[in-house]
Order: structure tokens, then C-alpha cells, then sequence
């Protein structure tokens, strides 16, 4: 890969990563200081049992802000982009059912929420399409430079072995001479 074209997919990646970890940060920080009107947004889309209404209240913006750390770390990215595809596709569906029931209600994405907000917009579900297809895309492309997974975690290339380093040898214990013939 050549230099500008590899330059490119980091800044890229880095980018989805930073973008997306911002984004989980900013609207778990709103919602997880204002417990009463989390509460409210979760209540007004009208899905969950009351008894279950609370708990995700409480606990969703943690996940959200659990989620952000691991992007903006680079800390087990496969994993973090699989959390943000999925939370993000619940959002979807939960704002698609509030806008075809046609809910009184407001997003209540990045705090605030409950009924009264005027309804769920178009903007609001077209808003997370992108933040989906970002973390699709770092669930299928997860290892990459400038992250923390590249210091904790030891990967092995998928059909070479250990990982080469940056002057193409093989790592510390790797067995020089390639794989062993089969005996038999």
C-alpha cells in the first residue's frame, strides 16, 4: 500500500473511532447526570415493561460512556465497534416505531426526552445511519495503528502466523524456518 493511501486509511479509521467515541461520550455524559429525565426518555417510547423502564434508564448511558472509552482508547475495537452497531441499530428501531406510531415524544438521544418534545423527526433516524455503518465497519476492520490493542493484545495474521513487525520479521518465538512438515 503506498504511502498517501495508507496514510489515508488511518487518518480514516482514527477518525471513525474518535467521531464515534465522541458521540456515545457526549450522550451518555447528558443522560447520566440527569437520572429523572433519562428515566422519562426511556418510559416515553413506550416498549419496555415498567419494571425494566428504570434499569435501562440507569444503566444505558454507563454502556454509552463504557462503549466511548473503548473507542477512543482503541482498546478491543472488534468488540466496541460491535457495541456501538448494535446500540445504534436499537436507537434506530426505537426511533422508527416512535416516529410510525407517531409518539409525542422527543429523541432524548443526547439527554432531555420524554413526552411533549414534538415527535421524532426524520433527522433523528437519519442521524444514526452513519453511526451504525461506523461501527459495522470497525466490528469488520478492527486492528489498525494508533491504538491501545496494539499494545495489549497479541494477534497473529490470519493465515501467516505470528505478526511480522515493521521490518518483516517474525516475532520473538516464531519459528524461522516456516511450519514443520507433517510427519505421516
Amino acid at each position: 500500500m503506498n504511502w498517501t493511501r495508507r496514510t489515508g486509511y488511518v487518518a480514516f479509521r482514527l477518525a471513525c473511532r474518535l467521531a464515534l467515541g465522541a458521540v456515545f461520550l457526549w450522550a451518555g455524559l447528558e443522560k447520566a447526570f440527569d437520572r429523572q429525565e433519562s428515566i422519562l426518555a426511556v418510559d416515553g417510547y413506550d416498549v419496555l415493561p415498567e419494571r425494566l423502564v428504570e434499569p435501562v434508564a440507569v444503566l444505558l448511558p454507563w454502556v454509552e460512556i463504557g462503549v466511548a472509552a473503548l473507542l477512543v482508547l482503541g482498546l478491543f475495537v472488534r468488540f466496541a465497534g460491535i457495541a456501538t452497531a448494535v446500540l445504534s441499530g436499537v436507537f434506530i428501531v426505537g426511533l422508527v416505531q416512535a416516529k410510525v406510531r407517531g409518539l409525542d415524544i422527543s429523541c432524548g438521544c443526547f439527554g432531555g426526552g420524554g413526552v411533549g418534545g414534538g415527535g421524532v423527526t426524520w433527522w433523528d433516524i437519519v442521524r444514526d445511519i452513519p453511526i451504525l455503518l461506523g461501527g459495522i465497519y470497525l466490528a469488520l476492520r478492527p486492528h489498525g495503528p494508533l491504538q491501545l490493542d496494539n499494545v495489549f493484545l497479541v494477534r497473529e495474521d490470519d493465515d501467516r502466523g505470528p505478526a511480522e513487525d515493521a521490518d518483516g520479521e517474525r516475532e520473538a518465538g516464531a519459528d524461522q524456518a516456516g511450519t514443520p512438515a507433517r510427519a505421516g
